[in-house]
């Protein structure tokens, strides 16, 4: 996982650039927005598929969250707010009846795509923030940029990536794969049945374990701390530093891949928090 990290920094310098130049520039939790609009204009877009518990389903934003939560049928529903801002009501109208979300279905895959008209950008601004019910079992891949991904109780095979913004997951079972290239990841796992991936560039990793499970764990940060938590049963190490951390939980298990750049690493486990040395 080492060789693919990148220092991914243009989107950042780019904002900071804009900051000094007199624009309100903001990075949040929905996303990257430009205030140099008075008017606004909104929608709604919805969808319901049905796919097998091999199914495989895609979100691929820009400018915008995604939010998945357990779906409480069998069925995936995804729904988007689609934001939009320009000079004015009448021409924010107009420029939201050009940002597509494009979908492709088929009977056990479902891709949903972004698409803003080109040379958006500097005309106001836009911003489509989607929330995702999805089904046990499924393979997950949701992708955004200048936004965060937030899952939650989630119980599949799960990629998630963001530029600009962080990824949260709680009560996460199943395969994991975080990264973010300015941001932090935070998840914590109910258990732990299959391999889990937390990879960032400019940001700090937390994640939590439940006490009993099985795991293999390999930690390495270049500038910045790793730490674990007190009171773990089970836990030997193999390697330990600031910067590297190597050892198994419980007698081995679940390939645990933990990887920062600029940030530090806390591991500890699920449920109330513990304190870290």
């Amino acid at each position: 996982m080492r060789t693919r990290l990148r220092l991914h920094l243009l989107p950042a310098v780019f904002a900071i650039a804009l900051v000094g130049s007199g624009c309100d520039v903001n990075i949040g939790e929905h996303g990257f927005s430009m205030d140099l609009a008075s008017g606004k204009a909104t929608d709604e877009w919805r969808r319901t598929y049905t796919l097998p518990a091999s199914g495989r389903l895609e979100i691929t934003n820009m400018n915008g969250a995604i939010s998945a939560t357990p779906a409480e049928g069998g069925a995936v529903e995804v729904r988007a707010e689609r934001i939009a801002k320009a000079s004015s009501d009448e021409a924010a109208q107009e420029f939201l009846k050009k940002i597509q979300i494009v979908e492709t279905a088929t009977a056990d895959h479902v891709r949903i795509e972004t698409k803003a008209p080109k040379g958006s950008f500097g005309r106001g601004g836009h911003e489509v923030r989607y929330f995702v019910k999805v089904p046990r079992g499924l393979s997950m891949n949701f992708e955004t940029v200048n936004g965060g991904v937030r899952l939650e109780n989630i119980d599949g095979q799960i990629v998630a990536s963001t530029t600009n913004g962080g990824v949260r997951g709680s009560g996460l079972k199943g395969s994991v794969k975080a990264s973010t290239t300015n941001g932090g990841v935070e998840i914590e796992m109910a258990s732990l049945n299959a391999n889990v991936e937390l990879e960032t560039t400019n940001g700090g990793i937390r994640l939590r374990l439940p006490r009993d499970a099985k795991a293999t764990i390999d930690a390495h940060c270049v500038n910045g701390g790793i730490s674990m938590a007190e009171g773990w049963n089970g836990l030997e190490q193999t390697e330990k530093s600031r910067r590297e951390f190597r050892g198994t939980l419980n007698g081995g298990g679940a390939t645990v891949s933990v990887e920062t750049v600029n940030g530090g690493i806390r591991i500890g486990p699920s449920g109330p928090r513990a304190e870290t040395n």
